[in-house]
């Protein structure tokens, strides 16, 4: 079975002009993640956020933001992928029919190789783990650590609340 391809990049880095467009996210006024805005809460809860935006919790401009989040949480680009050259592979761990990791590998890598039961996507989608089974905790810290890794950089990259705006206010993350 291969390595996991390490890429040797970090998120899109905004420069003085494109700061000027990030988003200003409204905090959450309710709930557990009360001040928190929506691309906090996805970084530190996306399971909360995929059940809240399904059972129609968001409401208002709330509402408006957890559209445009959702699209965008469900379409990241592999970064550094610009000739298509990467997938990702999703893996169900076996035991217990929830999510496992993800990795991402050179496109002409069969699917699984050992691993089990895998999906192959092009891109990135945070709503794969709750889609698989519902209050998978332990399946989104896997999930955000292997996110960290390949997007950021570093499964250890603190997420700010800064960061996970920036990250979420940049159209170029997204396909």
């Amino acid at each position: 079975m291969g390595k996991p391809v390490q890429p040797t990049f970090g998120f899109t880095k905004h420069t003085d002009k494109t700061r000027e467009n990030v988003i200003k996210w409204t905090p959450l006024y309710f709930g557990k993640h009360k001040g928190k805005t929506l691309p906090q809460v996805l970084f530190t809860d996306p399971d909360y956020f995929f059940w809240a935006f399904e059972d129609g919790i968001f409401k208002g401009t709330l509402l408006l933001e957890a559209r445009d989040i959702f699209s965008k949480a469900t379409s990241i680009k592999v970064p550094d992928n610009e000739n298509s050259d990467f997938a990702v592979l999703y893996y169900v761990h076996e035991p217990s029919g929830k999510f496992g990791l993800f990795e991402v590998i050179p496109h002409g890598r069969q699917n699984g190789e050992g691993r089990g039961e895998s999906l192959r996507l092009d891109v990135i989608d945070m709503s794969i783990p709750y889609k698989w089974a519902r209050y998978d905790k332990l399946g989104y810290r896997s999930f955000i650590r292997s996110m960290k890794f390949y997007v950021f950089g570093s499964s250890s990259f603190h997420l700010t609340k800064k960061r996970c705006e920036e990250f979420f206010s940049n159209p170029e993350n997204f396909d």
